[in-house]
């Protein structure tokens, strides 16, 4: 047992030391994080609220039986960041990742501006990253890199 051991650790050496990259071949890996997906209960007050809070846009509609069930939001440049999808199994309460982040170029005025529509922030690092919540209750950071 103990030569196993030791023979795929050295395999591990060899192959991390020849450059060999694990993973599926280059032309099937993917290229970038397209966005979080939220199981939501309610389909349509969701993509209001993402729309009107956040000046998010749908980019695609998905259809079952001729009704929405998923819309995959954005900011306008075609690019997916946020799908929503109908679910009745949903529970109630925010889902199970800890939270989708929005890259904006002031956190501190948006939550600033955010407030006055009723939305409450808190602060976690200030002049960076400002934590709302949507209204089914998953959490959502505001983050501006900081300056160097």
């Amino acid at each position: 047992m103990r030569s196993w051991i030791i023979a795929g650790v050295a395999a591990g050496l060899a192959l991390a030391a020849s450059g060999a990259v694990a993973g599926p071949p280059a032309e099937l890996r993917p290229t970038q994080v397209a966005g979080p997906g939220l199981y939501v209960a309610d389909l349509e007050a969701q993509k209001a609220w993402y729309m009107d809070k956040l000046g998010m846009s749908v980019t695609n509609t998905m259809k079952r039986d001729d009704k929405p069930f998923e819309y995959i939001m954005g900011f306008g440049d075609g690019a997916a960041i946020l799908a929503l999808a109908k679910s009745g199994q949903r529970p109630a309460g925010p889902n199970g990742f800890s939270r989708v982040i929005l890259a904006v170029p002031n956190a501190k005025g948006l939550a600033d501006w955010l407030k006055t529509q009723g939305v409450e922030s808190r602060e976690v690092i200030a002049n960076v990253a400002y934590f709302i919540r949507d209204p089914e209750g998953n959490p959502v950071e505001l983050y501006t890199p900081p300056q160097p």
